[in-house]
């Protein structure tokens, strides 16, 4: 069984070979340090990737044009995304990001926020164009050979929703679930990411109709345990390791422990992917991240029993 084929059933909910991992985000800085090189560059991404036994892998945008408006598909360019379709077994990910990215951008943090309280003309102008952006760059990177798609929409923090879950059922979850709609068509699955307490709004996550959940922040309140017994029969969930077990010190039981007590929550019944919370950032500890795939990789398969 490949990467590609395991994540694809992990998304279904069906029997794999052994627990799939997957991240949102490879830091070069890391992968030189944990490879002991210089320089990174596609090659050394993929040893990075296949040394760890990481699954799934994200590529995000970079856009040419970084004016004060919100750009065209056609701005964009994706990094090494043909390369990690046509030549790895790897499930590929396109990262797009949501309304609260872009509004932070273009109108300033403070400024989308006092406009999210009053559902000004500019907010909702700006919510229905990155609607129709995410949709396009969705067809652009599945015609190149993504797999799937994350919204990433950072709509929460450790105490909360950044506004009120009545605020984003009124202005900005319409507008998800239509992406969702018009990606489906494209017979992809689509996760959502956020960090923070997505608890109150779950319910309304997953009724929008996303193939998965990405992050799960357990220093959030996110319980695997918990999410899995609600959700997990109808959602993919996927990340939940806390960034700071791979920063820290740590002794290889307690590494052990932390991705054991993850698997064990999620595991049960397929629809889980093992990873950070954060993706794999600069400063991580090589042997902690060797550590904790070794873990994953010797867990054995995942089981809908």
């Amino acid at each position: 069984m490949d990467s590609r084929e395991r994540v694809g059933l992990a998304i279904r909910h069906c029997e794999t070979d052994r627990i799939p991992t997957g991240e949102i985000f490879i830091a070069d800085e890391t992968v030189a340090a944990f490879l002991g090189v210089q320089r990174v560059d596609f090659d050394e991404r993929v040893q990075f990737v296949e040394r760890l036994g990481i699954d799934a892998v994200c590529v995000s945008p970079q856009w040419r044009d970084q004016s004060s408006h919100l750009p065209g598909p056609g701005d964009t360019q994706w990094k090494d995304l043909d390369q990690w379709a046509r030549e790895t077994d790897r499930f590929v990910f396109a990262m797009v990001d949501g309304v609260f990215g872009w509004g932070a951008r273009l109108m300033g943090f403070e400024a989308f926020l006092q406009a999210s309280t009053k559902g000004s003309e500019e907010l909702l102008g700006l919510i229905h164009g990155v609607e129709r952006l995410n949709i396009n760059l969705a067809k652009e990177t599945a015609d190149r050979g993504a797999h799937g798609i994350v919204i990433a929409e950072d709509i929460a923090y450790k105490g909360g929703t950044i506004v009120s879950p009545d605020t984003l059922r009124d202005l900005f979850f319409p507008s998800l679930s239509r992406q969702v709609e018009g990606i489906r068509h494209l017979k992809i699955p689509v996760f959502f990411h956020s960090d923070g307490n997505l608890n109150p709004v779950m319910d309304d996550l997953v009724a929008i109709g996303f193939d998965g959940i990405q992050c799960l922040e357990p220093q959030a309140g996110m319980d695997l345990a918990r999410l899995k017994a609600a959700y997990g029969r109808r959602v993919c969930l996927w990340g939940n390791l806390d960034p700071r077990e791979l920063f820290l010190k740590r002794t290889p039981g307690e590494i052990q422990e932390a991705v054991s007590h993850i698997i064990e929550a999620g595991a049960p019944h397929g629809g889980f992917i093992f990873g950070t919370c954060s993706g794999i950032v600069a400063g991580m500890r090589p042997e902690n991240l060797a550590l904790a795939y070794r873990v994953v990789g010797e867990w054995g398969s995942s089981s809908r029993s």
